[in-house]
């Protein structure tokens, strides 16, 4: 079974989660304090000792406790110490803790207690061993940590800021709705000295896919394609994943925050938490780059002409397993509702001329694939709306 956790990001949430999760047991321990009180009115306190493998004292404590507090008493309390042991260490030995700290700077515990110890036998100071020395630190109200200064172009010192942390994908994630997760990636294709990329992305619930050859990679190629991508795409995109390559930073990363995309990380090295879409990227080589792989380094307009006419029928015609063998196409319009009272409150997620300019023409392609003639007069005709309304198939320059 797969949990969604849907505070994840939330200050405090795995806290609260713990704090609600031992309440929530509680009250199975309070009942069976009041389940055996009440066998000892009904049998007397020897069988109810027996029976519940307590001693009589346990039982005149719980009979206490439920007259003076009701049955709220019954809930165990913490049994944590009220008052518990503090750290007292001799002050120089922490001035010399910090001084070293200081002198070789965020110097580690193993390190400083390889020094310290020297120090604390020629005073004849308790020395604190590695692990005390790391306690210490972590206490300090700075950590005993030095921080760079640098100054500013008017003169004035200001402290280096750390670099900021990409928001990670959380482990055992599933997105639940069409949009909610968008994987990215590029495929680089080699041949002799000249390269390649197929920059692809895929929705990881619907798995309606689009993809793009480009000659060379960078963060302004992938934001452009992004740009042009998202007319197309059939529903707003909350969270964009990709790894970690510098065609996902700059640029790219500033499109999705000016469009207020939250764009997510996969750890370095673990290309399995974008999964989707690296099979994505298998599917396409299999059945669509292998077969045109000349073609991409001779010409490459002509290649995404044919890799478009592919992903149409990828989306609305090959059926997918992970959808009950249905395509995307039907999938997302199956997914989608309707207000059959008021037209204002129709989901947006689908637009009328989306639906029209897209949806429509690859269903017609769909239904008339025996045709040759009549397919390639409908796929024109995609291409055409397309690249005039959403942008998709159109020609790299």
């Amino acid at each position: 079974m797969l949990m969604q956790h849907i505070g994840v990001g939330y200050f405090g949430y795995y806290r609260a989660t713990a704090y609600a999760m031992k309440h929530s047991l509680m009250p199975e321990i309070a009942k069976l304090r009041m389940k055996a009180l009440n066998f000892w009115d009904k049998h007397g306190i020897r069988a109810a000792a027996d029976a519940f493998d307590v001693s009589t004292r346990t039982l005149y404590w719980w009979r206490r406790l439920l007259r003076t507090g009701g049955p709220e008493a019954l809930i165990p309390r913490s049994k944590a110490p009220l008052v518990r042991r503090s750290r007292h260490w001799h002050p120089d030995v922490l001035k010399e803790i910090r001084r070293l700290r200081t002198e070789l700077p965020n110097l580690g515990k193993e390190q400083i207690f390889v020094r310290l110890k020297p120090w604390c036998e020629a005073r004849h100071f308790t020395c604190p061993s590695t692990s005390t020395i790391g306690r210490i630190i972590a206490g300090a109200h700075d950590k005993m940590r030095m921080i760079p200064v640098r100054l500013s172009a008017r003169g004035k010192a200001r402290l280096i800021k750390k670099r900021s942390v990409k928001p990670r994908r959380p482990k055992q994630y599933r997105p639940v709705k069409t949009g909610e997760l968008i994987g990215m990636d590029a495929i680089e294709l080699r041949m002799g000295d000249l390269r390649r990329y197929i920059i692809t992305m895929i929705d990881e619930h619907s798995d309606y896919a689009l993809a793009l050859a480009v000659p060379s990679l960078n963060s302004d190629i992938t934001s452009h394609f992004f740009s042009k991508a998202t007319k197309l795409f059939p529903v707003a995109i909350r969270q964009v994943v990709t790894d970690n390559g510098k065609e996902f930073l700059g640029n790219f990363d500033k499109t999705l925050q000016e469009a207020s995309i939250k764009h997510i990380w996969t750890y370095p090295y673990t290309p399995k938490m974008n999964a989707t879409c690296e099979r994505f990227n298998r599917t396409l080589r299999e059945q669509f780059i292998e077969f045109n792989e000349l073609l991409l380094f001779e010409d490459l307009n002509l290649f995404n002409q044919r890799m478009a006419e592919y992903l149409v029928l990828y989306n609305s015609k090959r059926p997918h397993k992970s959808l009950e063998l249905m395509t995307p196409v039907d999938y997302i319009l199956r997914e989608s509702k309707n207000c059959n009272m008021w037209w204002t409150h129709t989901s947006p997620c689908l637009t009328a001329a989306k639906r029209l300019i897209c949806w429509c023409l690859v269903k017609q392609m769909a239904s008339c694939c025996n045709d040759p003639k009549k397919l390639d007069r409908i796929i024109e005709a995609s291409q055409k709306e397309s690249m005039k309304y959403m942008g998709f198939f159109f020609v790299w320059r």
